[in-house]
């Protein structure tokens, strides 16, 4: 796998879904409630993850992110484990990605690239172009 540019994982233990799967399914998931509960639109949630978080976590994890942030990570846990407990716990159930917050998602999703093959098309291309960009910069970087 390493030779057609893949990073494979041990997984550990048998669970439902692949790790990468489960991971993007819970910021899916949080996404959906902060859009359907109002507090923010669907075109700045994606700017929250395409130029904040997405940004960190191209070169480096949630678990080295959190090490870093702080003096290593339980200086990281002992300063921010209270404020992520009391906000993970708002998290509420999983929710229904359907009805009106899917119809809202998907206007604004078409508004920025229409739903017809010739613009979705064009749209994946320019973003494989980009992924391809940016797995070239991961090689030119080498981690330290």
């Amino acid at each position: 796998m390493q030779k057609i540019g893949q990073s494979p994982v041990r997984v550990l233990k048998e669970i439902d879904g692949f790790a990468l799967n489960r991971l993007q399914y819970a910021v899916i998931g949080e996404a959906w409630r902060l859009v359907q509960e109002g507090i923010v639109s669907p075109g700045d949630l994606d700017l929250v993850m395409s130029n904040g978080l997405g940004l960190r976590y191209a070169f480096l994890g949630p678990l080295e992110t959190m090490h870093l942030n702080a003096e290593g990570m339980l200086s990281y846990c002992d300063r921010y484990g209270e404020g992520m407990t009391r906000i993970l716990r708002t998290f509420g159930p999983v929710p229904a990605f359907s009805g009106a917050t899917a119809e809202q998602v998907h206007q604004a999703m078409c508004a920025k690239v229409p739903d017809d093959p010739k613009h979705l098309a064009a749209r994946r291309q320019w973003r494989d172009e980009c992924l391809r960009r940016l797995v070239q910069l991961k090689h030119e970087v080498p981690p330290e």
